[in-house]
């Protein structure tokens, strides 16, 4: 009879205490899905490997690393639901007026959807006619202000708030990682990865002036600095609407 009651109390021991694990479990995989259903070109190897050595380094849960991802993509996404009301529907590859010209270490913000998630779209002045920038299937690349389109109605021109000398260091950087960095999907955790590698446009400019202007252009300094984060940074002033 005992041995039986002992039994039965492990077994209620091993249900009590494995339910949690489960239950987070199924919450982790859940804001999984979530995020790779918002950014399907996001492999989940590239978005796990991420999470885990953020939660390693700050001590925080993986499923509260997910949760965080999820809720700043949404924030994202609510900017861009009243940016597409204002501008309606966005060409994914730029829209039709050129951008024009502006100062070396000056940025270009410009509404774009893309067939799943509309981010925005940024670019840096490497040249007063020339834009340094971040695309799919090239990487960072240079064009001319003249080619370089935009999306009349939401797109403007910024200047950062700094020294000519970091303006004219951080553009030179990143025009230095001309035909050398590919492009990146990932957005949710760009903040944490590397100044040196794949990157988005967001990250191109948002690297270029930590690192030769000690400036964090990321207006809310979560774990991704998305386009919409570089133009509302508080180290930018607008020159002018487009």
């Amino acid at each position: 009879m005992k041995k039986h009651v002992v039994t039965t109390v492990l077994a209620f021991c091993l249900v009590a205490f494995s339910a949690p694990s489960a239950f987070a479990q199924s919450h982790s995989s859940s804001y999984t899905d979530e995020i790779l259903q918002m950014q399907p070109d996001l492999k989940k190897e590239d978005l796990l490997s991420s999470v885990r050595s953020i939660a390693k380094n700050t001590g925080d849960t993986e499923e509260a690393v997910l949760k965080q991802i999820v809720k700043e993509l949404k924030q994202d996404q609510m900017k861009a639901s009243k940016e597409a009301e204002k501008v309606g529907t966005m060409g994914g590859k730029g829209g039709t007026v050129p951008v024009g010209n502006s100062s070396k270490g000056d940025f270009f913000y410009t509404a774009s959807q893309t067939a799943y998630l509309n981010h925005g779209h940024v670019g840096m002045y490497y040249t007063s006619s020339t834009i340094v920038e971040s695309v799919p299937d090239t990487g960072v690349r240079t064009i001319s202000t003249t080619l370089r389109k935009v999306d009349q109605g939401d797109a403007q021109v910024k200047s950062v708030t700094t020294s000519s000398a970091n303006r004219e260091n951080a553009a030179n950087w990143a025009y230095s990682r001309v035909g050398i960095d590919d492009y990146s999907y990932n957005f949710v955790t760009n903040r944490k990865t590397s100044h040196i590698g794949d990157k988005n446009c967001s990250k191109l400019i948002w690297s270029a002036y930590v690192l030769h202007g000690n400036l964090d252009l990321d207006v809310d300094g979560g774990l991704g600095v998305y386009p919409r984060d570089v133009r509302d940074a508080p180290d930018t002033r607008l020159i002018r609407n487009i």
